[in-house]
């Protein structure tokens, strides 16, 4: 997640850069108009304000939140950074926000009460725990007892454990301290949480503080009253509910400035898939992608073993393959198809790190489809040893990632 910074410097440096990299979006002005602003108010020393930074290998954004004048801009060169920021906007504060208009789908999922009309550049919005419960609005933030398998919100967990269920309420379901303790933490759009009767004393305590900080509703009920609410076993003891859009390729946002996307084809397996998710949020990717053969990220064995990607990184899943081939070549992607098989180069003497990159990476059995490698522009191989021919793909997946990383730190490039 950001980090909140006092080091103004880095802040007003970012900004001179962004603007040696403006765009020209004609719904921008409001934008461009309020970065110059706080601009000029750090350049005069005035530091009224809440700043923060957004590293993912180099400083990809920032963001400036005016709480005496309700304003928030977010200066980014990425999507990553764009869902960074929006995490660290406390709920229940409504702010005027100011962004590139690129990013208006992304600013409008975390927000409650913003403009839906033509994408644009400022709106007027705020994060709730959950907009839908007005119930818990008009009342002082405690503990619920679900005391009955006909409540309302175990209709709703239970709603939540079909894959399109999750996929058409752009709600998914974590389970387990770990994965509910790490929502909370990262500030990811919780709605609720429920926690067992016999959930660990400590445990209950950090959840409850972390719900009341954030006015997340949170609720007790017994393990037999959980186990109705997920198919999950043994029985977590805390679930919660997390707002996460499935958001298609028709909705991929394509930095000007940089872009590198992992593309999986093919993979069947979700335990597999939670694991490749987790090594692209670690390796800093800037978004995955799924081709439409491939297991949809919404798998609750996906969502576990990811250990919190999913909801953090941007991932998008494809309906049509070869357009999204040729989106990527229109804005002049080098697609790095991986395969034994066609005349590729060793991925210790090429270079991945070009601005505009995505790696295509297929399952073990079969790898990449030929009428996907077909439709690259480069090829790589990992090297491998007599009597292997393949690796798992989280494996393969992280050789790759953290090559690109390396030649980036090192400055490699053609």
């Amino acid at each position: 997640m950001a980090k909140k910074t006092e080091h103004l410097n880095e802040i007003e440096n970012f900004l001179v850069s962004a603007q040696d990299t403006d765009n020209r979006r004609e719904q921008n002005e409001k934008y461009r108009n309020q970065r110059k602003n706080y601009l000029a108010r750090l350049q005069q020393g005035d530091s009224d304000f809440e700043c923060y930074i957004s590293v993912i290998h180099t400083v990809q954004g920032v963001q400036i939140i005016d709480y005496r004048n309700s304003r928030c801009l977010i200066v980014a060169f990425s999507e990553r950074a764009v869902r960074d920021f929006m995490r660290c906007i406390p709920n229940d504060t409504e702010l005027s926000f100011y962004f590139d208009s690129i990013y208006y789908s992304v600013v409008t999922e975390y927000l409650y009460g913003a403009d839906t009309g033509e994408p644009s550049c400022c709106f007027k919005g705020m994060r709730k725990a959950d907009p839908a419960d007005v119930r818990w609005g008009n009342r002082k933030n405690t503990e619920r007892v679900v005391g009955s398998k006909k409540d309302d919100i175990v209709s709703e967990f239970k709603r939540l454990a079909a894959l399109k269920s999750r996929i058409e309420t752009g709600r998914i379901v974590m389970e387990g301290f770990l994965m509910v303790n790490r929502s909370l933490k990262d500030n990811l759009p919780v709605e609720k949480v429920v926690y067992a009767d016999n959930i660990d004393s400590g445990q209950r305590l950090e959840i409850v503080n972390l719900c009341e900080k954030n006015g997340i509703p949170y609720y007790r009920a017994g393990q037999g009253i959980i186990a109705a609410m997920t198919t999950t076993n043994p029985v977590p003891e805390v679930i919660c509910s997390v707002r996460v859009k499935a958001r298609s390729q028709e909705e991929l946002i394509i930095s000007e400035k940089r872009n590198f996307f992992l593309i999986l084809d093919g993979i069947s397996n979700p335990d597999n898939l939670g694991m490749v998710l987790r090594t692209a949020d670690a390796s800093g990717v800037d978004a995955v992608i799924l081709l439409s053969p491939s297991t949809h990220h919404f798998n609750k064995n996906a969502i576990r073993g990811a250990r919190g990607a999913v909801g953090r990184i941007p991932i998008y899943f494809c309906t049509d393959d070869f357009e999204l081939m040729r989106v990527l070549k229109e804005h002049n992607f080098k697609i790095w198809g991986t395969s034994a098989r066609f005349q590729a180069g060793n991925f210790y003497d090429i270079c991945l790190s070009s601005d505009h990159a995505a790696v295509v990476v297929g399952n073990e059995s079969n790898g990449v489809r030929k009428e996907i490698l077909d439709r690259c522009t480069d090829y790589v191989k990992i090297p491998m040893a007599d009597g292997q021919s393949s690796l798992n793909i989280a494996v393969a997946a992280a050789l790759l990632l953290y090559e690109y990383d390396r030649e980036l730190y090192q400055g490699k490039r053609e």
